[in-house]
């Protein structure tokens, strides 16, 4: 072998080295921003409970348009998000709460008035908490999904 040759055969490998570098960068920056969702910063920070969510609807196949937070005027931070969704053609209006105290069957009919009044297909609420049984009753034979703290675990099991 000359000696352009073995400089050729060099820079090849050099930037073959290079390429493979930036690609394993690439691919641990898309990992950490994957990451699984902590519980507790889910329910101690809104901003993090949102993002969080818009990750796990996204890895259930849902396409995440638009989102807003609410505040109660009753309390001192929110604790509600509301997502406009979409999953293979069916709109969604998802309702998400960051609270202790159980979803109430009054919560249910509220939302199914509001739903109502949205282009969504299909409601969904998710709580960190969990349903009453009349709350879980109310909803039978509507078109609203029910996710309580074990679906949300689950979801981020999944990640």
């Amino acid at each position: 072998m000359n000696r352009d040759t073995v400089l050729l055969i060099a820079l090849a490998l050099g930037a073959a080295l290079a390429a493979l570098a930036l690609l394993s960068a690439l691919a641990l920056r898309a990992r950490a921003r994957r990451r699984r969702p902590v519980w507790r910063r889910m329910l101690n920070e809104m901003d993090y409970f949102r993002q969080a969510l818009a990750q796990l609807f996204t890895a259930q196949g849902y396409r995440v348009h638009e989102y807003w937070t609410h505040q109660d005027p009753l309390d001192e931070a929110p604790r509600e998000v509301v997502f406009a969704l979409e999953k293979a053609g069916t709109l969604y209006a998802a309702l998400c709460v960051r609270w202790i105290v159980p979803v109430t069957s009054e919560v249910i009919g509220r939302f199914e008035k509001a739903l109502a009044a949205t282009r969504a297909d299909v409601g969904i609420i998710v709580t960190t908490s969990i349903f009453t049984d009349a709350a879980l009753e109310r909803a039978k034979g509507l078109p609203v999904e029910l996710y309580d703290r074990t679906h949300v675990h689950k979801w981020i099991a999944a990640q």
